[in-house]
Formats: structure tokens, sequence, C-alpha cells
């Protein structure tokens, strides 16, 4: 039989966060009372700022939840790093080696921002926190805004309450491009494979000196804290984890257009995989 886990709502995974982050926080002075301090002590600080920020945004939710809802039409969107050719030299070259190596440079987003549009009001944008159903929202969807101190709930009938990273803004957010959530498969580029590399090698520079003197305690510690710093990051951030986007378009269909308008091409997991032919029809 198999087992249906419900996912756990971003009020308690964020609690559980802080919750860690201080008790770790706690116990660093007593595991370097004896030996000497390693470099994970510099994660303290920042595991302290970012449970700091996280009871603030806490409360917003808290004020937010109670405000009078109003309708609204939510559009889910990546954040993208800008194109290739609006930002520097190196990095427009870079993208050029790239289109002649058959490799698609088009920037990955991973943090997810919802738009929001009322009426004939100026748009709404603020990044959410990701939930494990945001995958099926692709497209226009009605929901029910609660905003207040700054920052707006998001209700979505039938499926459950989105909750904001950041505040609301009148304006796009600098420094990205927005793309809808479903019409890019950039998200795909973020692999567990990454994310696994990038962890074990922070774990490594951080709590080998402690392996190395036989403090596994310390080592211990240092991974843990590692651990849960990197998943309240994420958090905080919008980070959308690894997976197939439930309304991903299919290798045939068409893609949608970027700010480097150029014609439809085939593609396969986000790769263009076409021959030099092929290209130029």
């Amino acid at each position: 039989m198999r087992v249906v886990t419900r996912p756990v709502s971003a009020p308690y995974r964020v609690t559980a966060t802080v919750v860690a982050l201080l008790g770790l926080s706690a116990a660093a002075p007593f595991l370097y009372r004896t030996g000497p301090v390693g470099y994970a002590a510099l994660l303290v600080p920042l595991g302290l700022l970012l449970a700091l920020a996280w009871l603030i945004r806490l409360g917003q939710w808290m004020l937010a939840a109670g405000a009078p809802p109003w309708p609204a039409r939510l559009t889910l969107h990546l954040a993208q790093s800008p194109q290739a050719q609006q930002r520097g030299r190196a990095v427009r070259v870079a993208d050029a080696v790239g289109r002649t190596s058959d490799f698609d440079a088009t920037p990955a987003g991973y943090a997810v921002w919802a738009v929001l549009q009322r009426g004939s009001a100026p748009l709404l944008n603020q990044r959410v926190v990701w939930e494990r159903w945001l995958r099926e929202l692709t497209g226009e969807q009605r929901v029910l805004v609660r905003r207040r101190a700054g920052v707006a709930v998001l209700d979505v009938e039938g499926r459950g309450r989105i909750w904001p990273s950041s505040f609301t803004l009148r304006r796009r957010p600098w420094g990205v491009a927005l793309t809808p959530l479903g019409g890019t498969s950039a998200g795909n580029d973020l692999s567990w494979w990454r994310l696994l590399t990038v962890v074990v090698l922070v774990v490594a520079l951080l709590a080998g000196p402690a392996v190395g003197r036989g403090d596994h305690l310390d080592a211990v510690w240092a991974a843990v804290y590692v651990v849960v710093l990197a998943f309240g990051v994420g958090q905080w951030f919008g980070v959308m984890p690894p997976g197939r986007q439930s309304g991903q378009k299919s290798a045939g269909s068409a893609r949608i257009p970027g700010p480097r308008a150029e014609p439809a091409k085939p593609h396969r997991g986000g790769r263009f995989t076409g021959t030099s032919k092929t290209r130029k029809r």
C-alpha cells in the first residue's frame, strides 16, 4: 500500500528551522570550551541573523493572515538572472561560445515570485516560500489576498495558502527576469546532485579540521548546522527544489520567448539537441 505523505506547511517548516538554528547556536560555546574554535564558528552569526529575520517575517505572516481578503489574479514566475547580452562582456562571450557548441546558455531560475493583478491597479510582485503543490499552478489562478505589514498572504481555492518571503513590491524585482512557471525548463537545471555537491564541499571545509584533530562531536555539529542553515536560506529566497513541473510543456511544444527573440527550438530537458542544419531552419 502506498503511503501518501502530507506536505508540511511553511509556518511549521520555518518555525522548526528557527528553533534548530537557535538550539545549535546555543550549543556552540559548549563545544568550543575545550577545543580550538574552528571555521565552523563563522556560521553562528549567520544562523542567528537568519533566525532573527525569520522571526520578524513570522510576525508579519500573523498580521497579514488576519487582514480582510480581496480577490486577485495570480501568476507564478521563476526569477532568472538577466540574459547574457544584458550582463558583462565575459558573460556575452561565454554565451556565444555556448551557442556554437550547441549548449543552451539560457539563465537558470530558482526563486519563485508571485505576480498579482487586481483590475486596473498596478501589478504587485512578491517572492514566496516554496510549497510542493506550486508546481501545478501554471497559468493564471484566482486567489484571495490578505495584505498587511508590508506582505501579502495568498489563499488559493482548493489548494492552500502561499506565504511570502519578501515584501510586496509595486515594481519588478531588480536584477532578474521573471518567466511564467511552466513556460521554462529552468527549474530542472537545479539537481539534487548539485545541491549535494555544494553541501558536501562546505561541510568538508568547515568540519574537516575538526575530524583531523579527532573532535567528532564538533564535526557533527558543523555538518548539521550547514544543512539547517542551507534549508533556512533556501526557504528565505523561495528556491524551487529540483523536480519536473507538472505543467511543463513537452519537447515539441512552443517555448515562451524571452528577451532575445529567436525561433522556437526543439529541446529535451531544457538542452538543445538538434544539428547545425536544424538550427538554421
